[in-house]
Order: structure tokens, then sequence, then C-alpha cells
């Protein structure tokens, strides 16, 4: 699968972004932590088609974080009800910042990767081939 950007144009990007570091005139005008998130964004735009980026502080609605999230809008809606997802407003017109979107993803994967964790565990040479693992 393609990204946003072509493997060359990454490149020439990467190349540009160490010119324009490596040009400025004082050594602190940009943190290693700017430089790798500049660098990480042409990996993302590389390796993605559908990247999207947003300031941490961006209020999103609850069908534009479905999309991301890649849920249903009332899935959102239930998890602003269940208190998984911070949100503010209130009623019709909630608003999620993308840095609690951000949140609950990585929240959600950690979660995942310790189910999978569990779930393998419970596997065994001696668990027979049609034996039923309860995911829930």
């Amino acid at each position: 699968m393609g990204g946003a950007i072509a493997h060359d144009q990454a490149q020439r990007l990467r190349a540009a972004v160490d010119d324009v570091l490596r040009g400025s005139e004082r050594d602190d005008d940009v943190t290693p932590s700017a430089r790798g998130a500049l660098l990480r964004l042409v990996d993302v735009l590389e390796s993605s088609p559908d990247a999207v980026v947003f300031p941490a502080d961006s209020l999103l609605g609850t069908q534009q974080a479905a999309e991301l999230l890649g849920v249903s809008r009332m899935t959102v809606v239930r998890l602003i009800d269940r208190g998984e997802l911070a949100a503010s407003g209130g009623g019709v017109h909630r608003r999620i910042a993308a840095s609690e979107l951000a949140r609950y993803q990585a929240a959600r994967a950690v979660r995942r990767r310790s189910a999978l964790i569990r779930m393998a565990g419970e596997i065994g040479d001696d668990t027979a081939p049609d034996r039923i693992v309860t995911t829930r």
C-alpha cells in the first residue's frame, strides 16, 4: 500500500528538512524532539495514505472522531457517556480534543495487546484444536 507521498518524494523531503535544520545559525534553534517530529511526519506521510495531522488542542465533533477511530458515531457517543472518552460541551454538540483521541487510541492499543498476550497464554501444546477461547 502506498502512502500519501511517494518514496522518492519522502527522500527529497527528508533531505530538505536536514538541510534547513543544519542551516540554522544556532544549534539550539530546533530541539531534537522537533527534528524527530518533522522526520516522523515524513515517515507517516510516506507509509500511510490516510495520514491526518491535528494540533493537540484541536476540537473534533463526534462524527470526525468516529472516522478517525474507525467506529460509528454512536460508539463515540457511548464512549463519552461511559467516561472512556472525555468531551466538552453537552447534548448534541460534543467536542473531543485531538489529544484525547490519541490518549484513547494508545490506551486501547495497550488493552488489546494485553488481551492477546493473555489469550495466547491460555493456548498450549495440550489445547484441543477445537477448544473455544472466549475473548470477552
